[in-house]
């Protein structure tokens, strides 16, 4: 191998053309997954699995919410390649006394560091393809992100999480140890920086924590990107963060790296490592007291299941059919015939919601319908709910409806809007939204409505609203509910 490397022709004597060690050595660690089964299985399948919880179960197949997800999914397939894929692979190779073959050829640390990194790339970006692909064909994902930002943000993210698992494989002295350090760091970012709960749910002081952690600034980029519709250089500093981290764990991982296991770290080098999160510390400190970032997060969030919706104005308000504007005379005995609140029986006498008809209601109309009480939520929707639920038939003889819509505004606190079918069949499209004190015009899809038969006494419909999130007490006013 030494006499390969040092060979001053411009090809190899089998013919092939000479490149750089680090190259080679990056495409036969790819050979390497492409040989493997259960290799192929977590580096190109098993992200999809998560693709299909998050769009198909969480989001409920709306593409909007999949949008939403999309970032998250994407962070994840990224984090998990950089910590449990690239990191442990430098443990594992150093253990088995695999990079001793490297050592006699005229190769430093930087070169295998460097070749290690591009096989993970190499290797990211036909799964992020494979994931776009798959969500835009069976969640009919719109694609609302630039391809070359998409590169761009998956290109960072990737080097970022690279430097995390290098650094952690450069100071951990065995497999076991390595495994520790990526857990603990895995299962904080995992839960605390938006890629399994969204942020706005949780609680304000995890929202603050999470500024420090690097992946909350990969999904709330995407997100902004692909549901808000913003630029990437409206995120200038979240990505500058990112390259300096993924730089500092480059550094430190060709600083630290070992060809032998019995090489150890001493402690001294352990401590100087911890300088990778610096970055983190000045920037979450920096967006703490000076950024918008819980603002920025709830608008994505309120927006990520709804269609096109106007503040202050109805321009969609003269199509479809008016189901409920709350303007009879007799309005508030209607709405204790036709509408039901309830609660959870486990938070029976903690739980309270209750309805009633105010004043004025949306883009200037007489009344509108209050839905407030006290929600004892713990866990999102799960426990303690408060439901208001209006039961109403589907008109005879309408063709082409394609959903429900409605107005609303209330307090920033998370809701829940469902539409349940009489048929059990048939899916119950879902929506969550965050409202805030100006209306909003919100639509629920529900392709099925347009092939529902009408008989009388018609198709029964439920339209649900219920309050989620932490204990507390809620607000939410309604008007104007038509099908479109």
């Amino acid at each position: 191998m030494a006499k390969y490397l040092n060979d001053p022709m411009n090809k190899w004597p089998d013919g092939s053309i000479k490149m750089i060690p680090s190259i080679r050595i990056a495409l036969m660690s790819i050979k390497l997954v492409m040989r493997t089964k259960a290799a192929l299985f977590f580096t190109f399948f098993f992200p999809l699995i998560f693709l299909f919880v998050y769009a198909g179960i969480f989001a409920h197949g709306n593409p909007q919410a999949v949008v939403y997800m999309f970032g998250p999914v994407v962070t994840l397939n990224i984090m998990g390649s950089g910590f449990f894929g690239l990191g442990l692979q430098s443990v594992m190779q150093r253990e088995r006394g695999s990079l001793r073959r490297y050592r006699l050829a005229p190769l430093g640390p930087g070169s295998m560091v460097f070749s290690s990194l591009l096989a993970n790339y190499l290797l990211e970006l036909p799964t992020i393809a494979m994931l776009v692909t798959c969500a835009m064909l069976f969640f009919h994902m719109p694609l609302k992100i630039n391809p070359l930002a998409l590169l761009v943000l998956v290109t960072v993210g990737t080097f970022a999480f690279a430097g995390f698992g290098l650094t952690i494989a450069s100071i951990a002295n065995t497999m076991q140890e390595a495994q520790v350090y990526n857990n603990v760091v895995w299962f904080a970012l995992l839960f605390l920086s938006g890629v399994t709960v969204p942020l706005p749910v949780l609680p304000d002081w995890i929202q603050g924590f999470a500024a420090f952690l690097p992946a909350t600034y990969l999904v709330s980029t995407f997100q902004a990107i692909m549901v808000n519709g913003q630029s990437l250089f409206d995120h200038k500093a979240e990505m500058m963060v990112l390259v300096i981290s993924g730089t500092f764990g480059f550094l430190f991982a060709w600083k630290l790296f070992r060809w032998e296991k019995e090489e150890k770290i001493s402690n001294r080098a352990k401590l100087v490592s911890i300088a990778f999160i610096v970055p983190f510390l000045a920037m979450g400190v920096w967006m703490n007291k000076y950024g918008n970032l819980r603002a920025t997060w709830k608008e994505t969030y309120s927006l990520m299941s709804q269609g096109p919706f106007s503040h202050g104005q109805h321009e969609s308000a003269v199509n479809g059919i008016l189901l409920n504007d709350f303007e009879n005379s007799d309005e508030s005995e209607l709405v204790l015939k036709t509408w039901q609140v309830s609660t959870d029986a486990n938070a029976a006498g903690r739980a309270l919601g209750e309805l009633e008809v105010i004043s004025p209601g949306s883009d200037g109309t007489e009344h509108a319908l209050r839905f407030q009480g006290h929600d004892e939520s713990t866990a999102g929707f799960d426990r303690g709910y408060v439901a208001a639920r209006y039961p109403f038939p589907l008109p005879a003889g309408v063709p082409n409806l394609r959903g429900v819509q409605f107005d609303v505004q209330g307090d920033t606190r998370l809701f829940q809007v469902t539409l349940t079918p009489q048929d059990s069949s048939l899916p119950a499209p879902t929506l969550t939204l965050i409202p805030n004190s100006a209306w909003q015009t919100v639509r629920l899809p529900a392709a099925w409505l347009a092939t529902l038969p009408a008989s009388p006494p018609g198709n029964k419909l439920v339209l649900e609203f219920r309050a989620g999130g932490p204990p507390g007490d809620f607000t939410l006013d309604i008007d104007e509910i038509r099908l479109y």
